[in-house]
């Protein structure tokens, strides 16, 4: 576009934005982040067109981050112009698009020249509203997505000097002394992830999703409770009564915040079922991915005595009112009447040795 000559300076095609489109986990864990701006720095990776690149560093300890694609790619794909995953879910294009059921492979072209039109014409829209963003997600789409940043990867490059084993810097060095992993997961093209195809760690998480079982109900047809764990001060016994109440009355609910858990019971046996079946791999509560699981019911005590055991079986059927063995108990006062009344040991007027008051004692003094 270089021969035309335009009348309008901004008529050239060409991005010029503010601010880019980034991911919670590329902006990176500091809520105070300096940003470089260049305008028409590089050029897109997707559609070979100059761009503003924006750079910064993503944390105290993660390398330094740069935009790679331009904002109309990224708009088209509803993607992050650093990682190219997707910007509601974190998942990869292939991934999410075969989960929603979206063939967006020829959307875009692929040559040069049609490439740089499609985008010209996707430029002049006035609404950049993305269709991922209207598809409501399913079940696969809740079992693969990430809740949470996941800012490892923001971690520096691995050294290439140490790995040829000349590294001199030692603890100075700002890359990271490890050795690469090889396998699939190494061989990554940004192309590749863009366009859905061929994508090693998308291959990957499909796979997953198809491994994830189901829960089996136990043989115990008298459980009807549900342990529910990876709880934080985030999830509170109110919001899981709102995830779970729509599949039947619940008995009881249980919070144990010294065990991230909880335990939820319901009057019937089938409303857990239902519970189980729709929740199973993919029960998030406020941004939170909880583990859900069956409740295993409590053991018999094998180390009573036959004795034991018969006395405890009696209690129970008295309503936990079976008479103890006498001994030395029965040698003992009667207790004290219950009053309504609280006692308190600044009540007693003897406590701090003063001498109580009698009526035989004053008459006789008189």
């Amino acid at each position: 576009m270089a021969h035309r000559l335009l009348r309008d300076l901004e008529a050239d095609g060409w991005e010029r934005s503010d601010f880019p489109i980034i991911c919670e986990t590329c902006l990176g864990d500091n809520p105070y982040v300096r940003m470089t701006k260049a305008n028409f720095d590089k050029e897109c990776k997707i559609c070979a067109r100059p761009f503003t690149v924006f750079r910064w560093k993503a944390g105290r300890d993660s390398r330094y981050k740069k935009t790679e694609i331009c904002q109309t790619c990224s708009k088209l794909k509803n993607v992050c112009q650093v990682c190219v995953l997707d910007l509601e879910y974190g998942l990869p294009v292939q991934a999410r698009d075969s989960a929603l059921g979206v063939d967006t492979n020829d959307v875009i072209p692929k040559s040069d020249v049609n490439r740089e039109y499609f985008a010209e014409e996707h430029d002049r829209k006035v609404d950049h509203e993305s269709s991922f963003g209207k598809v409501r997600p399913n079940d696969m789409i809740l079992k693969l997505q990430r809740t949470s940043p996941y800012y490892k990867r923001n971690r520096a490059h691995i050294c290439s000097f140490f790995v040829r084993g000349g590294c001199q810097r030692g603890d100075a060095c700002p890359y990271r002394h490890e050795m690469p992993v090889t396998g699939e997961l190494s061989q990554q093209n940004i192309k590749d992830r863009y366009y859905g195809l061929n994508d090693p760690v998308a291959a990957k998480l499909l796979k997953k999703a198809e491994e994830m079982s189901t829960l089996t109900p136990p043989d115990d047809t008298t459980v009807r409770t549900l342990y529910v764990g990876g709880l934080d001060e985030r999830v509170t016994t109110e919001d899981l009564k709102d995830n779970f109440y729509s599949y039947g009355e619940i008995e009881s609910l249980r919070l144990v915040p010294q065990r991230a858990c909880a335990f939820i019971t319901y009057t019937t046996r089938e409303d857990a079922e239902k519970a189980a079946e729709d929740l199973a791999h993919k029960l998030v509560v406020n941004g939170v991915r909880l583990k859900l699981m069956w409740g295993k019911p409590q053991a018999a005590k094998s180390d009573l005595s036959s004795g034991g055991g018969a006395q405890e079986e009696q209690s129970n059927e008295d309503g936990g009112a079976a008479e103890q063995d006498g001994g030395a108990a029965y040698y003992l006062p009667p207790p004290a009447p219950l009053s309504d009344n609280p006692y308190y040991p600044s009540m007693d007027p003897q406590r701090m040795g003063s001498v109580p008051f009698r009526k035989d004692e004053a008459s006789s003094s008189n």
